[in-house]
Parts: structure tokens; C-alpha cells; sequence
């Protein structure tokens, strides 16, 4: 488990190591090769082999590998096994380390049992950190890797306590969205509604469910655009001082952690600042209106323009750098602003320039559709399959986009601010995708988008239950309902036949294995 046993290279996992078998310790017949495993997952090779004698030859100094269990031909168990001869057994990473977690592995290991996806780095983050050692990977900000490594030194190194940090921050991202939703539109039952959709999308679960950044950065965008609309949404002459400050003073705090999670959180950031100069041009308009009543207008917007640069600026750039400490950003450096600020730099070259492709990239007008699903994870263990993609119910995005033309209608031409509001926040979570990011991108970048579409579509079925077309509502939610639960086999990787899995792949870019 030791990330940093080799100063001179990086432990990838399995890469390059080969296997040899013998019976005599003379003629020796190569019987595997290990070549592209991660680290932190099983690299399992197939064979009905009859040696005793077992030799080990990695060929690269990135190679990392952790424990060897070899199977009974019956599957009942593994083999007993036992170190013959082992060049480094006088050093620190004696052979005797490969076999002395036997009754940890597991025979038939699924996505329970190991990382996939995105979790081989951002876990190995976390497990270095949670261990003081120097980092792997830093092309993302560390507080959500920093809560995954907290929960490693609580719970231990298994997929349990690396997921359920995402889980937790998955489960709050439903009374927050409720908050936002009671804020906006008054009722206790579209907050419901609101909620139930946001528990029932694809996404939601897929994504609460794995080792990954975006939960922590989404539940704190979310806190963000609620505190935000607190003191929009409040009478900005009646509201008192202290009140309006505090929600603005909540709204720049969790901007800063959303950013120190992820730099998704920046393009929310813009969401606010428009949010918060279109509200002050409206007090404005109306301070014009009436001079007299609103005399106090300057006075209050100068104090808060004042106290915003703090709330907005210096307290996120704070949070931001205040993040890094628990991390050894770099070798044998301690942490120090300058490193801080070096190692944002080397993130936004790394993200400028990085010129890769993936079978399962995707566009921003895929995501929209919800045509081109990010596949995570396959695995078979007997005849059930486990596959787990990442994309959105299909009622949330083909009802979505009607719904976001409906609310950006009804925001640029009837001047409804609570329209206005969707709007801002939805387009500020996808223009940036589609105008600044030029790079490689999945549907996972979809996600802090969806939240926005879950509103609109809130949003328009508050207007539907207004023109008594309610009955369309039940219909609509039993339909959400019924294929949240037809594609869980999909979406989590629960066990289910091939068959079924290429059953539910109804778009030409779905694919579940």
C-alpha cells in the first residue's frame, strides 16, 4: 500500500509484470502478463495451469502490486502459497508482502471489492494524503480528496469509507435542492417534487455511489446559489443589514469550498456575480422609480459592494489556500502559498492542453439529449452481469429541454425573476462547456447542469398545475419513477443478465456492455 516506496517513479499498478511457471526450477514457461491493471483494482488472469513453482519478473519501476492469490480449480478458495527465494528480502518491500493478506481477497471480486473509474486517483489521493505521503495526482483542487482521506483514517482503506463521503454529501443535496425550491416558489409540494426527481435521476445515483470530486463540489454550488437567492429574493430596504450580510457572507463561503473541490465551482461563481449585479440593477431601477422611499440606496449598496469583495474574493482565495494544508503537493516541500499557487497553474496547463480521447467522450449536445452515457464499470462473476453507466433519467434531459426554453421565455420576456434565477444558474453550469472547454469531456460534466433542469422543470410544472393540466403530473413522475427503477442494473451495477443490459442500450450511443 505504500504509493511512495519507489522516490524515482510513480506506482501505476500492474504494468508490465510477467508470470513464470515451473516444476523443476530449471525450464521455465511464461503464463501471464500483467500489463495495463490499476492500482487499488483486481488484475485477474484466467488459466487451468499445473506448476509448482511460481517466478516473478516486473520490467518497469512503475509497477505496483499488492497481494497474489491463486485460485482452486473449483473456485472454493485459493491455493497455499509460500516464498521460495526473494532478492529483496532483507529490504522494505520484501516478497513475504505479496502473500500476507490472503484472507482479505476476494474470489470472485466485483466493484465492491476494488476502485474503477476516476476512484484509482482520486482514492490513491486520498490515501496518500491520509498518510502524510507525497501526492500522485494533482490536476483538481484537494478538499474533496481531503474528506475522502479523513474518511480512510476513520474507517480504514476499503471501498466503504472512500464512497461514503460522496454518499452523504449525495443524500444533502436533496434538502438543499428542497430549500431552493421552497425559496423559489413558495409551495412544500414542487420542493417535493423537486427532490423526488433529483433522488430518482440517473446521475444522482451513479455518481453519489463512487469515490469522485463532483458530489462535494455540486452540494456546495447548490449551498452557494441558495444563500445567494436568500438575499435576492429578500427586500433589499426592509431586510435588515445584518441579515442580508450574513446571507451574503454564507453564499462567498461556500462558493470557496465549492471551488476548493472542484474548479467547476467558478463557473456557478459567475452564476452568482450575475445574479447579484442584476438583482442591484433592479433595486436600482426602483430607486429611481421613488427617490424618497429608497433614499437609503447608496448607503446600503455601497457598505455591501465593500463587504462582497471580502465575502466573494478574499474568503474563497482563503478557503482555497487553507484547503491545501493536510497536502504534500509537492516532494519534500511543506505547503506554502507559492506551492498553492504553482499547482493551480500546473492544473490549468494540464486541463489547456490535454490532447486525449475516450471511447465514451461526449458533447455538451449529447448531454443535453442524453445520447452518449459514460461507461464506468463491467464485470461477470458466474452469469450475473455488473455494469454501472453514468448519465441522466431520460425524463429529466428530453423534458428538460422544453422546460429550460419555457423558463428562459418566460425570464427574457416576462420579466419573471424567479425564471430568471433557473436561468442563470443552469447556463452558467453549461455555456462554459460549450464557449471556454475545448478538451476531452464526459457526461459527468452534465451534472451540476441537471440540478438547474430538475428547477425548470419544477418551474414548469408549477405553471401546469396553474393552467389545470395537473393531470400530466402524476403521469410524468410514475414514468421518472418507473425507469429509475428499470435501469438501476444499469446505473449502479447491480447484478442482472447481459441480455437485459443490451435490452435497455435504446439509443445507438448507449451502451452497457
Amino acid at each position: 500500500g505504500d504509493t511512495n516506496s519507489n522516490p524515482s517513479a510513480y506506482q501505476i499498478g500492474t504494468n508490465n509484470i510477467h508470470f513464470y511457471a515451473s516444476n523443476d526450477l530449471q525450464e521455465w514457461t511464461r503464463i501471464a502478463s500483467l500489463k495495463q491493471g490499476n492500482i487499488y483494482t483486481y488484475a485477474i488472469e484466467q488459466g487451468n495451469w499445473q506448476y509448482r513453482y511460481i517466478k516473478l519478473v516486473d520490467l518497469s519501476e512503475n509497477s505496483s502490486l499488492s497481494e497474489i492469490g491463486f485460485r482452486k480449480e473449483d473456485h472454493t478458495g485459493f491455493l497455499p502459497i509460500s516464498i521460495l527465494r526473494d532478492k529483496q528480502k532483507d529490504g522494505p518491500y520484501p516478497g513475504s508482502l505479496l502473500i500476507d493478506e490472503q484472507d482479505k481477497l476476494v474470489l470472485s471480486p466485483t466493484y465492491y471489492d476494488q476502485a474503477y473509474f476516476d476512484e484509482i486517483y482520486h482514492v490513491r489521493n486520498a490515501w496518500e494524503i491520509a498518510n502524510g505521503q507525497y501526492m500522485y495526482a494533482n490536476v483538481h483542487p484537494l478538499l474533496g480528496t481531503n474528506i475522502i482521506a479523513l474518511s480512510i483514517r476513520l474507517f480504514g482503506m476499503n471501498p466503504f469509507s472512500w464512497r461514503l463521503p460522496g454518499a452523504i454529501a449525495g443524500v444533502l443535496m436533496l434538502p438543499v435542492l428542497y430549500g431552493i425550491l421552497k425559496l423559489l416558489l413558495k409551495r412544500d409540494e414542487f420542493s417535493l417534487i423537486g427532490s423526488f426527481l433529483l433522488a430518482a435521476d440517473f446521475m444522482h445515483i451513479t455518481t453519489s455511489r463512487i469515490a469522485t470530486l463532483e458530489p462535494f463540489s455540486i452540494l456546495f454550488i447548490l449551498c452557494s446559489f441558495y444563500w445567494m437567492l436568500k438575499y435576492c429574493m429578500s427586500n433589499f430596504y426592509t431586510l435588515p443589514m445584518r441579515k442580508g450580510i450574513l446571507y451574503l457572507l454564507l453564499s462567498g463561503i461556500f462558493m470557496g469550498i465549492s471551488i476548493s473541490a472542484k474548479w467547476t465551482g467558478c463557473y456557478a461563481a459567475v452564476g452568482l456575480a450575475i445574479m447579484l449585479f442584476t438583482n442591484w440593477i433592479q433595486r436600482y431601477l426602483e430607486y429611481k422609480k421613488d427617490k424618497k422611499a429608497h433614499s437609503q440606496f447608496f448607503q446600503i449598496l455601497l457598505k455591501t459592494m465593500l463587504l462582497c469583495v471580502i465575502f466573494f474574493i478574499i474568503i474563497p482565495i482563503t478557503i482555497y489556500c487553507i484547503s491545501y494544508i493536510p497536502d504534500q503537493i509537492f516532494r519534500n516541500e511543506p505547503w506554502s502559498i507559492a506551492n498553492v499557487w504553482k499547482q493551480a497553474q500546473q492544473m490549468y496547463f494540464y486541463h489547456v492542453n490535454l490532447n486525449a480521447t475516450h471511447p465514451y467522450q461526449s458533447t455538451w449536445f449529447q448531454w443535453v439529449f442524453d445520447l452518449r452515457p459514460m461507461w464506468y464499470y463491467v464485470g461477470t462473476v458466474g452469469n450475473i452481469f455488473h455494469t454501472i453507466s453514468c448519465f441522466s433519467n431520460p425524463l429529466l434531459t428530453w423534458a428538460g429541454v422544453p422546460a429550460i426554453l419555457f423558463t428562459t421565455y418566460r425570464a427574457l420576456f416576462k420579466k419573471d425573476t424567479v425564471a430568471w434565477y433557473i436561468v442563470v444558474g443552469y447556463f452558467s453550469g453549461l455555456l462554459p462547456w460549450i464557449i471556454y472547454v475545448h478538451r476531452i469531456v464526459f457526461a459527468y460534466h452534465f451534472y451540476p447542469t441537471s440540478l438547474f433542469t430538475i428547477i425548470a422543470i419544477v418551474y414548469c410544472i408549477y405553471h401546469l398545475k396553474e393552467r389545470k393540466y395537473q393531470f400530466v403530473v402524476p403521469l410524468y413522475l410514475a414514468l421518472y419513477l418507473g425507469l429509475f427503477i428499470l435501469f438501476l442494473p444499469v446505473t449502479t451495477g447491480f447484478g442482472t443478465t447481459i441480455q437485459f443490459a443490451k435490452f435497455l442500450a435504446w439509443l445507438p450511443g448507449w451502451y452497457f456492455g
